[in-house]
């Protein structure tokens, strides 16, 4: 009963987590040291962790390596069988990725970062790889700002107070001050541009997604690389963009 000396927080899950969260696709096949010293914990302890982590099935091990396996999935079973969003949102970014030939993604808010919940990636966009799952710094991305631009004051307070604004290209945007404006603007507008703050070579226009009472639940992106003028991914792409973000609100009220 250690582990809860005080309260009900056990440490000994944080940490199991941690270990898990070690794992990414660059980074899928990990050793004991490389697990201790990412997560922060003594080697003897992290071995233990893993390979009870093996023992559960959550993962595999081989050459003194251990990498992430298909188990891991059963831990975000009851969050995805539960939402319906991205089984509406998904089709339509398809079809939206097929029409312009541009990679198209929805993200929501968690906490204060982004996570990419739906969405197809074009061949040709190479500069930014990710997968489902995948968080995202809200300050600097379109989708970011667009869900940003959701929250009440005291939300947007609270969310600049325990979020380092970091200069990730030489475009970002890392005064608080300008931020404040261009996602007040990016809330009057209905619409967030950005160029290459969030990744060099990746431009990006967002647009929310709202449920039938009118509250943003996701936003919805295309992003392109530096061969598509900005003057058309604001102008052609944005408007295909609305279209299909229409379309998903259309669908999304059916099932509410």
């Amino acid at each position: 009963m250690s582990e809860l000396a005080d309260g009900p927080y056990v440490h000994a899950l944080e940490r199991g987590l941690a270990v898990l969260r070690c794992f990414r696709d660059d980074r899928d096949q990990l050793t004991i040291s490389d697990v201790a010293r990412e997560a922060g914990m003594d080697r003897a302890v992290a071995r233990r962790f893993l390979h009870t982590l093996v023992a559960l099935g959550y993962l595999g091990t081989a050459n003194s390596r251990f990498y992430v396996r298909p188990r891991v999935l059963e831990l975000a079973r009851p969050y995805l069988d539960s939402v319906t969003n991205v089984d509406v949102i998904q089709p339509h970014l398809q079809q939206l990725t097929k029409e312009v030939g541009e990679t198209s993604m929805a993200f929501v808010l968690d906490g204060y970062e982004i996570v990419f919940v739906a969405g197809v990636q074009a061949k040709r966009l190479v500069s930014v790889h990710v997968v489902l799952g995948t968080r995202v710094p809200a300050y600097c991305s379109p989708p970011g700002r667009v869900l940003l631009g959701s929250l009440s004051p005291d939300q947007l307070d609270d969310y600049f107070c325990h979020v380092e604004l970091v200069q990730r290209t030489p475009y970002t945007v890392t005064s608080e001050n300008a931020l404040r404006e261009e996602i007040k603007k990016v809330a009057e507008q209905g619409y967030s541009l950005v160029d290459q703050e969030l990744e060099p070579q990746l431009r990006t226009v967002a647009v929310p997604i709202r449920d039938r009472g009118g509250k943003i639940v996701a936003a919805a992106s295309i992003g392109t690389t530096l061969e598509v003028a900005m003057e058309h991914l604001g102008g052609e792409l944005l408007s295909k963009l609305k279209t299909a973000a229409a379309e998903m609100e259309r669908d999304l009220a059916l099932i509410r």
